[in-house]
């Protein structure tokens, strides 16, 4: 049986082993990540990615990527199943790729198996991407 992430370490100390090549999830999981670069190539390919914003309502009023779903972080869990179908392609982000990372793995153990964080976040976002997009 595969490891879980959240079984017999904490998700910090499982992320840092994910990331230094400890893959335990490989079976399931290719990339918990993907590049600012990376889905702004797939957004103008026009594939079906579904966005989903993690940050609280006083960041998005800051800034936004165009067509995401709000879902802060603490509200995640309950909203889920009623917001996100779990056969769709799901990025999450936030400001910096700490919180999506959390969303990406609390949707992992929800049974969603299509599902990334944002790499560096918003902020990465506006640095590689889209410097019109505002930093904070």
């Amino acid at each position: 049986m595969r490891e879980h992430p959240s079984s017999s370490r904490d998700r910090a100390g499982w992320l840092q082993d994910w990331r230094a090549g400890s893959h335990h999830n490989t079976d399931r999981v290719e990339s918990w990540e993907t590049t600012p670069r990376e889905l702004k190539r797939r957004l103008d390919l026009g594939e079906c990615v579904v966005l989903v914003d993690v940050r609280e309502a006083w960041e998005i009023e800051i800034a936004a990527l165009p067509g995401s779903r709000h879902i802060p972080l603490c509200e995640l869990r309950y909203r889920a199943y009623e917001e996100i179908d779990p056969e769709d392609e799901v990025v999450l982000y936030c400001h910096g790729g700490v919180r999506s990372m959390d969303a990406a793995l609390l949707l992992w153990e929800l049974g969603y198996e299509h599902v990334r964080s944002l790499a560096g976040g918003i902020e990465r976002w506006a640095v590689e991407v889209d410097p019109s997009v505002a930093r904070y």
